[in-house]
């Protein structure tokens, strides 16, 4: 594949793993944006369940699901802000995420423990 074709095909793969109604497992090298589409994919998903609790993002280390909860924490928190850096996609994602937070009360913000980021031992421990 020519980088034209490789570059096109990485975008549509990205566009395919926000959509809600497929399942998907992400993997890809270090510094690929891995983290960054699956916060996105998280967010996507919070825009369509009716509690944040229905939502499960499992990972192996302690240190990556601190890493996903405090990014989406983070896009909740500077949607609003353009200087911010995000990249729109996840900006038009928080910004939705936001709209239902207000609409059904789930106060992310404030109560950030509603979103279940847990390595394999915890969901393990948990059931």
């Amino acid at each position: 594949m020519q980088p034209a074709e490789l570059l096109l095909a990485d975008r549509q793969a990205r566009g395919a793993a926000l959509d809600v109604e497929r399942s998907f497992i992400v993997q890809a090298p270090a510094g690929s944006g891995k983290t960054e589409l699956l916060t996105q994919r998280f967010l996507a998903l919070l825009g369509v369940v009716g509690q944040p609790e229905a939502l499960l993002a499992i990972t192996f280390t302690r240190k990556a699901a601190a890493e996903m909860r405090n990014r989406i924490l983070e896009s909740l928190r500077l949607c609003g802000d353009p200087s911010a850096g995000l990249r729109d996609e996840t900006r038009a994602l928080a910004r939705h995420v936001l709209e239902v937070d207000a609409r059904l009360g789930w106060g992310l913000l404030s109560n950030p423990s509603r979103l279940r980021v847990l390595t394999i031992d915890a969901l393990n421990q948990s059931l």
